[in-house]
């Protein structure tokens, strides 16, 4: 584990900003293109090479396009090289028959046309803002042959070439760290898993996760090995390093590389390719194939043509901290924040006090048990309890529809589903939320089977839906209609695990059905409802592994906006991403490490998380709670603790919680540490910092707390609550005690 020096990790206000993007940056050369072409050795006009030079104040960039193309990308104020000489095309060197440049407003494009002479056409175009810290790059691959064409291999690239010895590079990038974002820790992790990488490793080994199940893929896919760990977790090998996003830092300076596209699943890749004997090339940005993703440009049609996603590389000042903070603000300007004025309910989830659940040996989807166990009284007694412990809706898992995951009321046992929300709301003040999966975890039997999904020998897999089919949409949309109109207020989309390939030609998706179909129509699920429900809050799980401590889709794909055919106005995905399972046992999960990935999400996203945890498992310091209430903006606990004592604390910290709310679901999150969370107000000039103590001695932590650091106002005087504080200039030193496995809560005011 390489852990951070603490110390030097506190954010400067104006760190913050550079990070950000919000710095105002003067242009360092406008983009303009050398027009004097030279001719090759043998004279051929097509191969004329063309030199085009642009910048900003962070970059300097210029390509040669002619035969290949040649490019050198630095970085202005350290004069770092970052790629240099031949870009790498793993699927042939275009000729390049058009390049040019042009500037709109302030912003410098490059365009470029090239051909394989082998059918494959590739258009290549780079965007330098003059006044943003970052280039971006896009990628089209088109088919111009007669013929289908397989690119499962496909990649292309800027090289930066290094000279590679027996365990050491020769680069300025020698000392970077390489992080993954926004799994630095994976939710499998543990106390020492850190996906931290020298760029020997990245250069020289495959890369080892536990990020993703393996699950089947195409014969394309590009898995090396995989093995099993003695905590049972798949370990797999990847010849490619692959993450929604890479921190290249050395502490002071660093690099942030990102791969965004939500039209095929995709993810910023650093890969080496061999140069020579001593020689090895780093190749980033581009476009590439992992693991047979994205599918639509894993394989193309005659006369067919894909979009891959933007690359972008951005410059920051800082450490790991700040390249979070980085590429949150990039995600949160492409409308992957949290909304403004978020305020979901706070749940109490009846599950982990439902016997029904907890039956030995099972049983929980048999009706005759959900007759005994999951009554209208029992419910009330949930309703109760959530009540008194200050939750805003009852939440109910699997039990409340006629069979599991029906999503069909179970009115003869509940009574009308109208009368059950409004018992709620007149009774207990209470909104009603429901566990709602889909196709990947339920009952078939309430299905028609045409829904089934098809083998190629036209026989139905039995009893497995197809999530991607027209038909099973259009019903599953239908019965969500209905529990929104009666009263609904949250579902959670579980069961989006997907079952595998469908050959129906009648379902309305392509034959076979991929991953990214039953992806799109889990997607497209969530924007139906909201098209007609917009206030109904959806939560989605992964849409290819459901729900597991693993995660392969990318967290922002398939949320913002979103366009349905024949729609007038626009609508949005899910609202919020479930937590990775961290719910069964949420004490071991935090003391363990699972739990840490929770911070680094936050630290790379404020797209919400969703969670909901077993009280029964927290201790008298409220631990577990205030983790989770510190780490997901939407919050559900259940379960009875044996001690009382526990419970009248639990009550308290859920008054306290409720009375900061807006400071939890809204505010913004900032990391002094793991275990040092700040959190600040989403209008008021106020802040709350949750210390946590994960060892079982007690601990005293110092804070040094700048309010300009995080935007607040330096001029007035804060009043500091729940430890000593002493004001040296515009800063406060705070010293808190914090428990064995413990907690402390201060608040500035």
């Amino acid at each position: 584990m390489n852990k951070e020096n603490r110390s030097t990790s506190q954010m400067t206000r104006q760190s913050f900003l550079k990070a950000t993007a919000l710095l105002p940056l003067a242009a360092l050369h406008p983009g303009q293109a050398d027009a004097a072409p030279q001719q090759d050795a043998t004279g051929d006009q097509r191969t004329q090479p063309k030199l085009i030079q642009a910048g900003n104040a962070h970059f300097r960039f210029d390509l040669t396009a002619g035969h290949g193309l040649k490019t050198g990308l630095v970085h202005a104020p350290s004069s770092l090289e970052l790629a240099e000489g031949e870009y790498s095309y793993s699927f042939g060197t275009p000729l390049f028959a058009e390049a040019s440049s042009h500037r709109t407003g302030d912003v410098t494009t490059v365009d470029l046309v090239g051909n394989t002479g082998t059918g494959i056409e590739i258009h290549q175009k780079f965007r330098i803002p003059d006044n943003k810290p970052w280039i971006e790059e896009e990628v089209i691959v088109g088919n111009r042959s007669p013929h289908p064409l397989a690119l499962s291999g496909a990649r292309c690239g800027f090289v930066l070439p290094l000279k590679v010895g027996a365990n050491s590079v020769e680069s300025g990038l020698k000392d970077f760290k390489f992080t993954a974002v926004p799994y630095r820790r994976e939710p499998a992790g543990n106390r020492t898993q850190y996906a931290d990488y020298t760029l020997f490793q990245v250069l020289t080994q495959a890369r080892r996760s536990n990020l993703r199940a393996r699950i089947p893929v195409s014969q394309s896919g590009n898995i090396v090995t995989a093995r099993v760990s003695g905590s049972g977790i798949v370990e797999t090998l990847y010849p490619q390093y692959a993450s929604e996003g890479w921190v290249l830092t050395d502490g002071r300076r660093g690099f942030l590389l990102t791969k965004y596209c939500q039209e095929g699943m995709e993810w910023a890749l650093l890969d080496s390719v061999p140069m020579s004997e001593e020689r090895v090339g780093l190749r980033w940005g581009g476009c590439g194939i992992f693991q047979g993703d994205p599918e639509n440009g894993a394989g193309l049609a005659p006369q067919s043509s894909h979009r891959f996603g933007v690359s972008r590389i951005t410059a920051f000042e800082g450490g790991i901290e700040e390249g979070y903070y980085a590429f949150r603000a990039e995600m949160e300007s492409r409308g992957h924040g949290c909304p403004q004025g978020f305020n979901p309910p706070v749940h109490w989830n009846e599950l982990y006090d439902n016997k029904l659940w907890w039956l030995p040996g099972g049983g929980s989807a048999e009706p005759e048990k959900r007759k005994q166990f999951y009554t209208l009284d029992s419910m009330k007694e949930e309703a109760a309890k959530a009540r008194d412990i200050g939750c805003e809706a009852l939440y109910l898992d699997p039990g409340w529809d006629t069979r599991m995951a029906s999503k069909i009321w179970d009115e003869p046992r509940l009574g009308r589903l109208k009368d059950f929300t409004a018992m709620l709301r007149r009774d207990y003040g209470l909104g009603l939320s429901l566990h709602a999966p889909l196709s990947g975890w339920c009952d078939p039997s309430t299905y028609s089977r045409e829904m089934d999904r098809m083998n190629p020998d036209g026989s139905r897999v039995e009893l497995s839906l197809c999530g991607a089919s027209r038909q099973y949409v259009d019903e599953s949309l239908a019965r969500f209609l209905a529990l929104a109109r009666d009263g609904a207020i949250f579902f959670m989309f579980d069961g989006t695990a997907w079952a595998g390939e469908c050959w129906d030609p009648h379902h309305g998706h392509p034959v076979p059905s991929r991953r990214e179909d039953h992806v799109a129509a889990t997607n497209r699920l969530a924007c139906l409802v909201h098209s007609q429900y917009p206030e109904v809050l959806i939560e989605m799980h992964d849409q290819i592994l459901g729900g597991t401590y693993f995660r392969y889709v990318p967290t922002y794909y398939g949320h913002g906006k979103c366009q349905l055919d024949g729609a007038a106005n626009p609508t949005h995905g899910f609202d919020t991403v479930w937590a990775f399972e961290l719910m069964w046992d949420p004490m071991t999960d935090l003391v363990g490490g699972h739990s840490i990935a929770l911070y680094y999400y936050n630290l790379a996203y404020s797209l919400p998380l969703y969670i909901h945890i077993d009280l029964r498992k927290d201790n008298a310091q409220c631990l577990m709670f205030w983790w989770n209430a510190s780490t997901c903006r939407h919050l559900g606990i259940g379960g009875t603790h044996t001690d009382p004592a526990v419970r009248k604390s639990q009550k308290e910290a859920m008054a306290a919680y409720r009375r900061l709310a807006p400071v939890f679901k809204s505010g913004t999150f900032y990391g002094l540490g793991e275990t040092v969370h700040v959190h600040v107000h989403p209008s008021k000039s106020e802040a709350v910092i949750n210390c946590f103590n994960l060892e079982n001695k007690p601990a005293s932590k110092r804070v040094e707390f700048a309010p300009s650091r995080y935007g607040l106002d330096v001029a007035k005087e804060f009043k500091v609550v729940g430890a000593t504080a002493n004001r040296h200039g515009e800063s406060y030193l705070l010293e808190v005690d914090v428990p064995a496995y413990g907690h402390s809560l201060i608040e500035l005011r």
